[in-house]
């Protein structure tokens, strides 16, 4: 995995990756429809993990899984501690 270009110098989550925890706790979110940084941050603090899932694009990939994030009991705890 690359390094972050700050280092490890890992400053709070933004508003958005917040928000995107939050759409992750109702239900899991296909991790192509997410931007990717917010999603590898999330990764990274382990708050969602890669699970694969039948995929939501019918047109493209009828009957294929793809890679989904859910969020873990960590990711549960952030958000609590948030609101």
């Amino acid at each position: 995995m690359k390094k972050p270009l700050n280092g490890s110098k890992t400053h709070p989550l933004s508003a958005h990756a917040l928000e995107e925890l939050r759409h992750i706790s109702e239900q899991p979110l296909p991790r192509s429809s997410m931007n990717p940084g917010v999603a590898n941050r999330l990764e990274r603090e382990a708050l969602v993990e890669t699970v694969e899932l039948p995929s939501p694009f019918v047109k493209y990939r009828k009957g294929k899984t793809c890679p989904h994030l859910k969020i873990t009991d960590e990711g549960l705890k952030r958000l609590q501690q948030v609101r």
